[in-house]
């Protein structure tokens, strides 16, 4: 039973590598990954006739350890705060007993994927700054990711003396374990940072709750049912209050995170969530049964366990990926500047992606023919079968671009709040009517996607 324990563990880590690398696109957020922003290689880089597997196997091992980690960080924690569930009478002394040695073995395994988390991705941060000596140590020192990654170990150290402790203090050391990972993530980079990183470290409670529950339930089940039956009456009421916050600290933390609903369709981290939503659907569903059962008092269904474990693993593996990957698009801000005899001009669009963007237009007229009368700038879809047209309200500002044309005089414009509906081809529409009464049209054709 322990080897095929070992072997489906290694094939999961392994698939978590290999969707990453296949699903995700190259770019790795600097808040998800704990490091700077950089493009990744997809790994199948030619090189004349033949094929480089080195960053594939790179990108495999990446998300291969984040979804360990994810799996060992939530599994330990949620082990260490189910605990205050478990009767101290006689009734809950052999639940204490398994549960004991499970959480002496879960330690362990977190020791050891911290570890390798934390040497794996310091390393790389060190290599790709071309750094080494006393920058290991500055990095540990006087960087947030290093100093995060230190109290991780710390943490994970700590943890062979807590497990001797009152149940009070293993929650306690579960809570700031997961404390500390929610100042990790997304969430400390968003603009309203402290209500992500509380919704964020609500949500890892939760979860850690939801998955220790399960995997107890796994557990028990293999080793002694009839604690199973015992401990599902009792962990279904968990269960369905850490759905219920798991629900508002997700929505929560979506909607700081992202500027548009727009992003969760056009977006590989919206894609996975979306992804992540439908799993915890069929959560929803299972629990209901089993908490069905639970309450007519029948033991629990070895069927609905069993799915349920598979279903928190492939919700812990989308969480491995989504989470190192930038929630925003990765798009290229449209930038193009064109000149005339009559008319110079400059138009930026930025992020270029579904949902809100800001624009600017920098328009340079020659002096005889004064101040513009009128400028407009609209945005038309390229999709014959939509025909959307989307009217810019420009705000004239005061700034200049720092480019002088002799003759001419610049005049700056900026629209904020531009909500483009899809992604596809698209074209900018310039119409100037300059202080002589001269019209001039100007159309720049570009891509969001």
């Amino acid at each position: 039973m322990n080897m095929r324990l070992i072997l489906v563990a290694m094939t999961t880590l392994v698939l978590i590598g290999v969707i990453g690398i296949v699903v995700v696109p190259t770019e790795i957020s600097a808040s998800g990954s704990l490091l700077s922003s950089h493009n990744h290689d997809s790994g199948w880089v030619q090189d004349g006739d033949s094929f480089s597997f080195k960053n594939v196997f790179s990108s495999i091992l990446f998300y291969a350890l984040r979804g360990a980690y994810y799996i060992m960080l939530l599994l330990t924690s949620g082990m260490m705060l189910l605990r205050l569930s478990i009767p101290t009478s006689s009734q809950g002394d052999h639940q204490r007993e398994l549960l004991n040695r499970w959480s002496s073995v879960a330690v362990k395994g977190l020791l050891v994927v911290v570890l390798i988390f934390v040497f794996t991705n310091s390393n790389r941060m060190i290599s790709e700054l071309d750094g080494g000596g006393t920058d290991w140590l500055q990095l540990f020192t006087e960087t947030s990711s290093g100093q995060l990654w230190m109290l991780l170990l710390i943490l994970s150290l700590l943890a062979f003396v807590v497990i001797k402790l009152k149940d009070i203090y293993k929650a306690i050391w579960a809570l700031l374990l997961l404390a500390v990972e929610s100042f990790n993530g997304h969430a400390a980079s968003s603009e309203y940072e402290m209500v992500a990183i509380l919704s964020d470290f609500i949500h890892l409670a939760c979860s850690a709750l939801w998955a220790g529950g399960v995997m107890l339930l796994l557990l028990f089940w293999h080793y002694e049912r009839k604690e199973a039956g015992r401990f599902i009456e009792r962990f279904v009421s968990i269960a369905w209050v850490t759905i219920v916050a798991l629900a508002i600290s997700g929505a929560m933390m979506t909607a700081v995170l992202l500027p548009s609903w727009l992003y969760l369709i056009y977006t590989s981290w919206g894609n996975w969530l979306l992804a992540k939503i439908v799993f915890v659907l069929l959560v929803i569903v299972l629990g209901a049964a089993l908490r069905k059962r639970a309450k007519r008092r029948e033991m629990p269904n070895g069927v609905l366990l069993k799915l349920d474990g598979l279903l928190m693993t492939a919700i812990i593996i989308i969480v491995s990926i989504f989470t190192a990957i930038s929630p925003l698009p990765d798009s290229e801000p449209l930038k193009m500047h064109e000149m005339g005899e009559r008319l110079h001009f400059t138009i930026e669009i930025s992020p270029n992606a579904p949902g809100p963007n800001e624009a600017s237009l920098i328009v340079w007229l020659p002096e005889e023919s004064g101040a513009p009368k009128e400028v407009r700038l609209q945005l038309r879809s390229g999709d014959p079968s939509k025909q959307r047209t989307i009217d810019v309200p420009l705000t004239t500002v005061d700034s200049s671009a720092g480019i002088a044309f002799p003759g001419f005089t610049e005049f700056k414009f900026v629209g904020e709040g531009v909500k483009l509906p899809y992604s596809g081809k698209w074209s900018a529409e310039i119409s100037i009517t300059d202080g002589a009464g001269i019209g001039i049209t100007k159309t720049v054709p570009f891509r969001n996607d």
